[in-house]
């Protein structure tokens, strides 16, 4: 009986076979209508074996929230979710962390769930709140973070449907920003709150992972329920299915055969923490390795022999062009995937069988869990060819990978180095300098354009979490930095976490900074100032008209005031300093890592130069509504 309960409720049984398999046990008619109409306004009994918790609707769900493993709160509060947060004050083990904007919450969250690994829990406010939220809920939805969103809901199907802070007449709540979740729905008895939340939880966690949304009304949180508590273990699996056999080696059998194969590394290998084994595969069968162009995770740079960066194709030759096979591991074909030219063979492997062969055809696709395949194919190919073979084999992909990929980064550091010492700091300066002075197994969070203004060229990411490594978003949406470093330092308390940040990206979620100072998150920030919108700016000048003749491009250019990042910070508790000259840069980061050590954020603001197309430019149109009042005026 339980277990079709769970079923009917989890919307795998329809309500008609719910009743015929209630019929089926035994129950008359009338007595299973009676079950189903029970079940409908959500008043069963809870399961013998399940704590029964009396309470609020509210306190069921916190309660079920603290069941679930969750160790924070990520929330901007609001008066519809009282009763959620009255709840909280007798359970201090479930720590609030504030966000003074929805966006930066959810950025927190965000970061959180990617270095965590864990499905983690958001709060926000109502209908507003929810809307406000969505640049960064559409960031989380397309790294598939598994975020388990929730607000309050003034409900619009009772009384007056046209309310303040409501859905506007016609519409539900979760309708907002449906489209940048796996599902969102509304809740309106307190009883089913527990179950809602328990659901919520499975979905946001279940490969391929995403945010899920629900709303609870305030008759939901506030009215006194009867409800289950169940233990984490009970609904939340870890899902590590096998890949078949026969696909395995079929895979195995054309990577040993192929002649010029590439492997594009994505992110689900992190988020099934394969990346040491992923790289492994790649170091043994000599594949040189590519990385979608924004990824949410970075693992891997220049200082590895085998890493040919973002992009694939083009007129260098082979390992840079002209692959004969590529096997495409836990990525979205999408952003950065290798430009295959003359159709080689092409493998995917993952769990997202949605990214496999959404664009282009597959010779293979191998279906299961990244780490349990990628062992499975590292065996395959073990077991299918000898050992001094296999050597070969990767020494003569070797010879050809290492030279080219040495001499791409001899050319990089060499075009660097003619930067250094100008009279402004190049952002290849500043980039070359952080890996000599961040730690060891620094983590980055990063909101800054690759290449344009955050130059990370020299920094060396590792797969492992004693080497560094770098987290960001792929969605392209700003305002998610600030929040998401406070979000990976409380998930890595343990670990240097670093936040480079674009000086436009900063003004999106500026408010961050209170939260650093307020929960204690020693986190160090590097802004790049440049005062321009540096990658639109490059945009309009490969655009090639009007913008690029003139030198005007309108709204990109941020200075005139210019602003001072580090009063910005220091008006919410974080301490900095401002960086002009090149001499200067050693002893800033330094000092900046000093301070984190010592338990406080601080950020250093470094003013660099602007680079590519327009890069003099300082143009912006001058609006002047606001100057001095003509005529005069009587005062009495």
């Amino acid at each position: 009986m339980r277990d079709l309960l769970h079923d009917y409720f989890d919307g795998r049984v329809s309500r008609r076979d719910f009743f015929s398999r209630l019929v089926a046990t035994g129950l008359t008619a009338a007595a299973a209508r009676s079950v189903v109409e029970a079940a409908d306004v959500g008043t069963m009994p809870a399961p013998v074996d399940a704590p029964a918790f009396s309470g609020t609707g509210g306190e069921l769900l916190v309660e079920q929230i603290k069941a679930a493993g969750s160790k924070y709160i990520f929330t901007n509060p609001g008066s519809l979710e009282v009763a959620f947060f009255d709840a909280l004050v007798d359970r201090p083990e479930l720590e609030v962390v504030v966000g003074l904007h929805e966006g930066i919450v959810i950025g927190m969250a965000d970061a959180y769930h990617k270095v965590s690994r864990q499905p983690t829990f958001v709060n926000v406010h109502a209908a507003v709140g929810t809307a406000q939220m969505a640049g960064q809920l559409y960031n989380a939805h397309y790294d598939g973070s598994g975020l388990i969103v929730t607000a309050g809901m003034s409900d619009n199907t009772i009384a007056s449907d046209d309310m303040v802070l409501a859905p506007r007449p016609g519409f539900s709540q979760s309708e907002i920003n449906r489209q940048f979740t796996k599902i969102a729905w509304d809740v309106r008895t307190g009883a089913s709150t527990a179950l809602a939340i328990r659901r919520a939880y499975k979905l946001a966690a279940t490969p391929p992972g995403g945010p899920v949304y629900v709303a609870f009304s305030t008759r939901a949180l506030t009215e006194q329920v009867k409800g289950d508590v169940l233990p984490k273990e009970a609904f939340l699996f870890e899902a590590r299915p096998r890949a078949a056999a026969d696909q395995v080696q079929r895979a195995a059998r054309l990577l040993v055969e192929a002649r010029r194969p590439v492997a594009l590394l994505g992110d689900e290998v992190f988020k099934a923490d394969a990346m040491v084994a992923a790289v492994a595969l790649c170091e043994m069968l000599g594949l040189p390795i590519v990385t979608p162009n924004l990824p949410g995770f970075n693992y891997l740079s220049a200082a590895h022999p085998q890493y040919l960066g973002t992009r694939f194709g083009g007129d260098r030759p082979y390992p840079y062009s002209g692959a004969d096979l590529v096997i495409q591991i836990g990525s979205r074909e999408s952003g950065g995937a290798p430009d295959t030219g003359d159709a080689p063979r092409y493998i995917a492997v993952g769990l997202d069988t949605n990214m496999m062969g959404r664009t282009r055809g597959l010779d293979l696709a191998v279906v299961g869990d990244v780490k349990s395949t990628v062992a499975d194919l590292t065996a395959a190919v073990t077991a299918l060819v000898t050992r001094d073979r296999l050597s070969r084999i990767r020494d003569e992909r070797m010879a050809v990978i290492r030279p080219a990929v040495g001499a791409a980064g001899a050319e990089c550091l060499a075009q660097a180095r003619k930067n250094f010492n100008q009279p402004v700091i190049h952002p290849d300066q500043l980039g070359y300098e952080m890996e000599q002075g961040l730690e060891r197994n620094a983590l980055l969070v990063t909101e800054n354009a690759p290449g344009l203004q955050g130059k990370h060229d020299f920094l060396s990411y590792g797969p492992r979490t004693d080497q560094k490594q770098n987290i960001g978003h792929g969605g392209g949406s700003l305002g998610w930095g600030v929040g998401a470093a406070v979000g990976a330092k409380l998930a890595a308390p343990d670990r240097q976490v670093v936040l480079s940040i674009g000086d436009g990206s900063v003004m999106y979620s500026g408010g961050g900074f209170w939260s650093m100072a307020r929960h204690q998150t020693a986190v160090l920030t590097i802004v790049w100032n440049n005062h321009n919108y540096q990658t639109v700016r490059n945009g309009a000048y490969r655009y090639n008209k009007r913008m690029t003749e003139t030198g005007k491009y309108p709204g990109l250019y941020l200075g005139d005031p210019d602003i001072d990042f580090v009063k910005l910070a220091e008006s919410q508790g974080v301490s900095g300093q401002r960086v002009t000259n090149a001499s200067d840069i050693a002893a800033a980061l330094k000092k900046g890592a000093a301070e984190v050590r010592a338990g406080n954020p601080y950020l250093l603001e470094f003013v660099v130069s602007r680079i590519g197309g327009g890069a003099d430019s300082t143009w912006y149109q001058k609006v002047r509504p606001g100057g001095a009042r003509r005529g005069t005026s009587t005062v009495v």
